[in-house]
């Protein structure tokens, strides 16, 4: 199968997004400790890129003519930053998500941070192009790179590897279905949102950033309470997030009508399936709908939004938003003022990679997406890692300011403090 061909929808909106808005990029962020250099990064880079078709990838053409072509590819730049302050990942981290790929080059570049404070830490930061990556095979890009580093450190010498065989596009590999117009009466309601604090054009927003993490025992209470209430850690994540917009906006005691956007892998419904070490954009995503009453039940509304999420992926919306996503993103970007969600939460779980590599230790990952483009919906970024929560709340300024984020996530938190016990 040929590498040069021509975007499928889905992967031309991402494009659109990536020219347009600077946005929709996946940015992955990796803590490790070990004496990382780019001696061992540069090369681990190249290697990766031989291995993976579409690493080794740009994107041609104008807007009506899009395609992945392989001659012209430059190899994934490498920035390599020595800083004494710890938490300086999370302004390079903002930095990079408001940094358009530049796509008729290559579609990722990467992030080398030296903390230089004794601590012998190490930040990895890779930003990629969304139409070619999703955050689980970016994750295990990581682990990929870690896995080289280390073979090089042990044995001295660059590994071989072998290329991947290249996959098909992402219908090519869904069931073979009609796309249909929206059934669903839900999706025509008007839904509730934050509204703008201060609206701009896409051009002139920025992509903002607020790290959290949720340690072993907080992590665990979470699980064993959501297990407990018979719902999920994304369905409680949700009503968290939905009961704190309702609480925002609601000044007047009334039921409000919220939405909650959720990103939904696609690998194991494909056929054949996808191996998580295929790099590849393999996602999809469905919308939840709940009307929020005064005084609504937190678990309540965890299990109705599980249920929703558990019916619809029995259907073939999962398929038809990848069909129609081209419509989505041309409707966002011709109008910018129009909030779609609610609630944007993307949340691939347990992350299944190891974290020893031996001479380094992968100590946390995490990663965000670029969301200028979404108005001011209020968006986490969420993976579990070593019983870790990691969440990565992005935003788009100055529809949400940074002052009221803060409070968004505190209430958030609060929520789930209150009710996993």
């Amino acid at each position: 199968m040929t590498e040069n061909r021509k975007l499928i929808a889905m992967e031309q909106g991402m494009e659109m997004f990536n020219r347009l808005a600077n946005s929709l990029n996946v940015v992955i962020i990796s803590k490790i400790k070990g004496s990382l250099s780019e001696d061992v990064v540069r090369p681990s880079l190249d290697l990766v890129q031989i291995r993976h078709p579409r690493l080794n990838c740009r994107i041609v053409g104008l807007l009506d003519n899009l395609r992945f072509e392989t001659e012209g590819t430059h190899k994934i730049p490498l920035q390599v930053i020595s800083n004494s302050d710890p938490k300086c990942w999370e302004l390079i981290a903002k930095d990079e998500l408001n940094n358009r790929i530049s796509s008729d080059k290559v579609l990722v570049r990467a992030v080398l941070i030296k903390i230089k404070d004794g601590s012998n830490i190490n930040y990895l930061i890779t930003s990629c192009h969304h139409a070619i990556i999703d955050a689980i095979s970016g994750i295990c890009l990581h682990s990929e790179i870690l896995k080289l580093c280390g073979k090089i450190i042990s044995t001295k010498q660059f590994p071989s590897v072998s290329k991947l065989p290249v996959l098909p596009s992402l219908e090519e590999l869904m069931p073979k279905i009609v796309e249909l117009s929206v059934q669903d009466k839900q999706l025509n309601k008007k839904t509730e949102t934050l509204g703008f604090e201060k609206y701009l054009p896409n051009e002139l927003r920025s992509c903002g950033l607020v790290h959290r993490k949720f340690e072993p025992d907080f992590t665990n209470r979470i699980i064993g309470s959501c297990k407990k209430e018979n719902t999920t850690v994304h369905g409680a994540l949700c009503a968290a997030m939905l009961l704190t917009v309702a609480e925002t906006i609601n000044d007047e005691d009334k039921d409000l009508y919220l939405n909650c956007r959720s990103s939904v892998d696609l690998r194991r419904r494909l056929n054949p399936p996808v191996s998580d070490e295929n790099i590849a954009m393999v996602v999809s995503a469905l919308t939840t709908f709940h009307q929020i009453r005064k005084d609504q039940p937190f678990w309540g509304l965890a299990r109705e939004v599980t249920q929703q999420i558990t019916e619809r992926l029995g259907s073939s919306e999962i398929y038809n938003v990848v069909l129609s996503y081209k419509k989505g993103t041309e409707f966002l970007l011709t109008n910018p003022d129009k909030i779609p969600f609610s609630v944007f939460i993307t949340n691939i779980g347990r992350v299944k990679i190891p974290s020893d590599y031996g001479a380094f230790k992968l100590e946390e990952i995490s990663y965000a997406l670029s969301l200028t483009a979404m108005g001011s919906v209020f968006a986490v970024a969420v993976s579990t890692f070593e019983d870790k929560v990691m969440l990565n709340f992005i935003y788009s300024q100055p529809g949400i300011s940074q002052k009221t984020i803060e409070i968004l996530i505190d209430k958030t938190i609060s929520y789930l403090g209150k009710y996993c016990q």
